[in-house]
Formats: C-alpha cells, sequence, structure tokens
C-alpha cells in the first residue's frame, strides 16, 4: 500500500497511521523533511515508537536520536557529488560550480556533499552555490540561476557545472543555448539524479543514485525483519549505496570503447 505525503513532513505520520490501520505490518518511509535539521527534530521522532518494523528510505537520522537506531537505505550523495567533480577536473576544467535547488533531502545532500568533495579534491569553493528553482513555479528565479551561471561563463570563472536535478539541468542549458552558451564547447554539465538525462538535444552525463537497489535492499531488510520478530537482538543496519556516473555528450568526453 502507498500513502503519499508531497515534502509536508506534518503530514507524515497521518499517512503511516492510515497504512497501520489498514493492516500493514511493517512500514518502508521516506519522510517528507525538506532537508533541514528541524524537520528532523519536529516530525521524526514518532517514527521510533511505532508498533511495526520500520526501514527509512533515502533520509538520515540526526546522529544520536531515536530514530537513529532504526534499519535505514539511502544513497550516498556525497560520494556521487565526488564523482561528478573528479570527473570535470580530469577533463581540466577548474573548480565546477554546483547549481542547486533547496526544496528535497536529496538537494541538501548534494550541497553538502559538494563543500565536502571541494574539501576531499583541495580546492576552493569559486563562489557561492547558485539557487535554482522549478522553472513551472518560479520562472523569475530560474531565469536568475540561468544567468548568474552565464555570467559566470562569460566572465571565464567558470568552465563546468554540476546541476541538480536532471529537469532543471536540460532546461538550464536550453535557456543557456539562446544566449549563445554552448553545451560542451563553452560548458561542461554534469547531472544529478539521471531521470531523464539522456534525452536531452545533447544528452547530459548525469550521477545516478541506485533509487531500484535502494528499494529492493529496503523491502528485504524490512521483510527479514518481519519474518526474524522475534529475534530482539538482530543489529539494526544502516546500509549506504553509492551512486555512479553515466558519462555521455555534454562534458565533451565519451567512455573508452570496451576491448
Amino acid at each position: 500500500m502507498l500513502r503519499i505525503s508531497d515534502y509536508r513532513p506534518e503530514e507524515d505520520r497521518a499517512r503511516v497511521e492510515g497504512l497501520l490501520a489498514a493492516g500493514a505490518e511493517g512500514v518502508l518511509v521516506a519522510p517528507g523533511w525538506r532537508g533541514l535539521p528541524e524537520d528532523r527534530l519536529a516530525y521524526g521522532d514518532w517514527l521510533a515508537e511505532l508498533p511495526v518494523p520500520a526501514v527509512l528510505l533515502e533520509r538520515r537520522a540526526e546522529p544520536g536520536s531515536p530514530l537513529d537506531g532504526l534499519d535505514r537505505v539511502a544513497s550516498d550523495h556525497a560520494h556521487g557529488v565526488l564523482l561528478a567533480l573528479r570527473h570535470l577536473l580530469s577533463l581540466g576544467h577548474a573548480t565546477p560550480l554546483l547549481v542547486a535547488r533547496r526544496d528535497s533531502p536529496t538537494a541538501f545532500a548534494v550541497r553538502a556533499g559538494y563543500a565536502e568533495a571541494l574539501g576531499t579534491l583541495g580546492l576552493k569553493e569559486p563562489r557561492p552555490v547558485i539557487d535554482s528553482v522549478p522553472a513551472e513555479a518560479d520562472p523569475e528565479g530560474f531565469e536568475r540561476a540561468v544567468r548568474a551561471l552565464h555570467e559566470a561563463v562569460g566572465s571565464g570563472l567558470a568552465s563546468a557545472a554540476l546541476v541538480h536535478n536532471d529537469v532543471d539541468a536540460i532546461e538550464i542549458v536550453q535557456h543557456l543555448a539562446e544566449l549563445g552558451v554552448r553545451v560542451p564547447q563553452d560548458l561542461a554539465v554534469i547531472a544529478y539524479d539521471d531521470e531523464v538525462a539522456a534525452l536531452a538535444d545533447t544528452p547530459l552525463t548525469a550521477v545516478a543514485p541506485p533509487k531500484r537497489q535502494v528499494g529492493r535492499h529496503a523491502t528485504e531488510l524490512l521483510v527479514e525483519r518481519l519474518t526474524e520478530a522475534s529475534d530482539e537482538e538482530a543489529a539494526r543496519r544502516h546500509l549506504s549505496l553509492l551512486p555512479w556516473l553515466r558519462v555521455r555528450d555534454s562534458c565533451g568526453a565519451r567512455p573508452a570503447p570496451s576491448i
């Protein structure tokens, strides 16, 4: 059974209670936290008190909180960002820019991963992250993001960018083309999500979180909990799955042919 809260964490508890009332014996939960620590603190602890086994999907609890004792399966977005930046650096680009939203846990994880990757790679942040917004929801805000990236390319500040998410990346590339910026000739672009990146006019290199595997492993873990309900000493697990990088045309480099 499925319940959807649409990134409204205040509705999560009612949705889960609806599942339990309908007979659910275990739950997979991707809370609607918008990425803010306040959301986890305000809307998270009740999950640790559920009367049935629960597995967190694509979410990380505050260390030491009651929720941190639950099983969870999540993509390692910091690793995904590091893959993207290393690829761009290997092609000779200076510190890539990040263009990202602020409206989801993944967006905040990508932002945090970007700052971490800069440190790991010994790079200095060239300028603040460019805030992106959905073009259909905030056309003016989206246009500001496009202009900021256009200015960075025109001034020589950047020749590469990581963009979260796919839809934004495709639309940004289209708008940049109207302003005379070509991908990948003038700007190398990597998208983050790989839902539709391959369908762009210039197929976009993309970081691909292992979404199907997250769902599969979480389901297997929940089934294991249900079938071993009497084993109170079974260790809880925090499983982190690594994204991979799918190289296409938007960076100007294709994978070497296999021999």
